[in-house]
């Protein structure tokens, strides 16, 4: 499981259990004319009000704990929340199933490893509200039928593992592994505006013989290069748009040098920091002289160990400083020597600009709200405590990687950061 945590307030991240039979891949393409780059446009849209009021409760809630005199970490599953949707901007890709023409608009999560759809053979409220996959319908649809379960503090998952023809830009993956979502409890897909889930981790977070997408794409030689990378628009009305890069990357979006790191643990996008520093200044948020990094770009904030996170938040103090965020120091996470540098602007999400979604809040029956209803601004960062033998680990989500241009190479097991632009 990702993060062996409750996710709660939305998307979670949908791990899942499969079966890939080798044998039915399609023939591998050796011909390397037939290999491709494609430049994959993302959708963008920016979150609704009513998402806005639960961002800022969702968090401000989670950090208010951090400020308690006797605060106490504890080791329960149900204290580890996970944030998946979130965002300023809501970034998702569209792929065909079955047909080209059969779009589901997907989150292309690098921090889960399997493909999960919402489908017909699901009659709940929050499967309804989305386009559903109907297996019947397709005459590349081959059955596996194995019955799998993922339970989460807002909810339970439960799935079918099957395999249809999936169209993703003008790479055709037949008999591709995915699950079909059957029934959905709690809060999970509520609120979502999209179909799915495309996980791009590493294949060990994959159940045992489910192959995830872009294995598949290597086994099958579609790319030019074994490696992906994401553009992040900062405004959803940037000419530029969002981008997903399939076998390479855009240079278009990079600016200056790229400089790669590492993958230290090949289930995660998992590399290591040096230190993290606030000002400039080494406050002691890397134990033993490093620290754990998760480049996930199916996580709308920033996360790191509770412990952590609370001295972090008490140094930076934010919720005093709303009305000079420019006078708050900057945050560095120092990686193989290369600093990379987000400024208060950018870590700092303001709130005062959505009186309406906090008048709610002053109604809600959780007291914990009543301190932070007066907040006009919020950090970006959660508390997360990862389990080993993964964590413990900070994450680096889309607040990071809409400044910073990333590129992951599964030749090579390194990512890649550049400046975008």
């Amino acid at each position: 499981m990702k993060y062996n945590v409750i996710w709660l307030c939305l998307m979670v991240l949908f791990l899942g259990n499969g079966l890939n039979i080798q044998e039915e891949q399609m023939t591998l393409q050796t011909d390397k004319q037939m290999r491709k780059v494609q430049h994959i446009k993302l959708n963008e849209k920016v979150v609704n009000v009513k998402d806005s009021q639960d961002f800022y409760k969702f968090v401000a809630i989670n950090q208010k704990r951090l400020f308690e005199n006797e605060f106490i970490q504890k080791s329960s599953a149900s204290e580890n929340l996970r944030l998946h949707n979130f965002k300023n901007i809501q970034y998702t890709a569209d792929i065909g199933i079955g047909q080209s023409g059969n779009v589901f608009k997907v989150v292309l999560d690098t921090g889960s490893a399997n493909l999960w759809i919402d489908s017909n053979r699901c009659t709940e409220p929050g499967c309804l509200r989305h386009k559903q996959y109907k297996h019947e319908e397709s005459h590349s649809f081959l059955p596996l039928n194995q019955e799998l379960t993922v339970e989460f503090g807002s909810g339970e998952l439960k799935g079918l593992v099957n395999s249809d023809t999936i169209y993703f830009g003008d790479i055709t993956l037949p008999r591709q592994n995915l699950a079909e979502i059957t029934s959905e409890n709690g809060i999970i897909f509520k609120s979502l505006d999209f179909d799915g889930i495309l996980g791009l981790a590493y294949p060990q977070m994959a159940p045992k013989n489910f192959n995830p997408v872009f294995d598949n794409m290597i086994q099958q030689r579609s790319l030019e290069k074994n490696e992906f990378a994401f553009y992040f628009a900062k405004d959803p009305n940037d000419i530029t748009h969002s981008e997903f890069t399939l076998g390479g990357y855009n240079q278009a979006h990079v600016d200056g040098e790229i400089n790669y790191h590492n993958v230290i643990d090949k289930y995660y996008w998992m590399i290591k920091a040096d230190s993290i520093l606030v000002g400039g200044q080494d406050i002691g948020l890397c134990d033993d002289g490093s620290c754990k990094l998760i480049v996930d770009t199916g996580t709308s904030i920033m996360s790191g160990p509770m412990d952590d996170v609370g001295t972090l938040l008490r140094n930076l103090n934010v919720k005093d400083h709303c009305q000079e965020i420019k006078s708050l120091p900057t945050i560095t996470f120092k990686i193989d020597g290369i600093d990379y540098t987000l400024e208060p602007e950018e870590y700092v999400k303001p709130t005062n600009n959505d009186n309406s979604a906090f008048a709610e809040m002053n109604t809600s029956e959780d007291q914990s709200m009543v301190e932070v209803n007066s907040w006009d601004c919020i950090a970006s960062f959660i508390p997360l405590d990862i389990q080993q033998p993964q964590g413990p680990a900070w994450i680096l989500g889309d607040v990071f990687l809409r400044k910073y241009y990333s590129i992951y190479d599964r030749d090579n097991d390194r990512v890649g950061f550049a400046k975008s632009k």
